[in-house]
């Protein structure tokens, strides 16, 4: 019994320790199991959860020890809690004297209320107005050009992609692409014209041309 008492008393030390690390959106509780009804002999920021020293031992505690889960593992870390409104993440270690025997708990509960509320907001804002699955007739392609000529290099290899070379492209079809190339806005660019004549080594004359066929 002695030895069991001077392994507490080293987890005071830890608790506090703990408690100072971790700042008040923290709570470290310590509990000494031999009387579960006022297991809490050491609570740290207990204004997350509302207990003070001599709170009896939670629910999770209670099914730690009905269920001994500590025979199988040293800790459970991550469970969900709930508490005055309050959003806890739970983690709890088990303290055992020399012959293995479980005397005691620390437990740590972190206060992630305001982060899941952040959470939210945050998530709000990024898929705000976005499409989702569904609603593919309405999805319109993104796209962030550096410049004109990114932009008009961009639609023609969309355009030009499995298509033999331009000299090689019958009438329609180079039609077709000037044709595509005008309802994307590129010749509404300034130096639009100019960049496709080069891009696809065609004269501007040329382009225009095309133009007035597809009017």
């Amino acid at each position: 019994m002695e030895k069991d008492i001077k392994i507490l008393e080293e987890y005071k030390k830890i608790a506090k320790f703990m408690s100072c690390c971790y700042g008040e959106n923290v709570e470290v509780i310590l509990h000494d199991l031999i009387d579960i009804n006022e297991s809490g002999v050491e609570i740290y920021n207990g204004h997350i959860s509302g207990r003070k020293k001599g709170a009896p031992i939670s629910e999770l505690g209670m099914k730690i020890l009905k269920e001994k889960i500590y025979e199988k593992q040293d800790f459970i870390s991550n469970s969900k809690g709930l508490v005055g409104g309050k959003v806890l993440r739970s983690s709890t270690y088990f303290i055992k004297n020399e012959i293995g025997k479980i005397i005691g708990l620390i437990c740590v509960n972190i206060n992630i209320t305001k982060y899941l509320e952040l959470a939210h907001e945050i998530e709000k804002f990024v898929n705000f107005d976005l499409k989702t699955k569904g609603d593919e007739s309405l999805e319109i392609k993104a796209d962030f050009p550096h410049s004109v000529k990114s932009m008009i290099n961009t639609a023609l290899i969309e355009l030009l992609k499995g298509k033999e070379s331009w000299k090689d492209m019958k009438m329609d079809e180079k039609l077709n692409i000037i044709k595509k190339l005008q309802k994307k806005g590129i010749f509404d660019l300034r130096g639009g014209v100019l960049e496709v004549s080069e891009a696809l080594n065609i004269s501007e004359p040329t382009i225009y041309r095309y133009l007035t066929k597809i009017d």
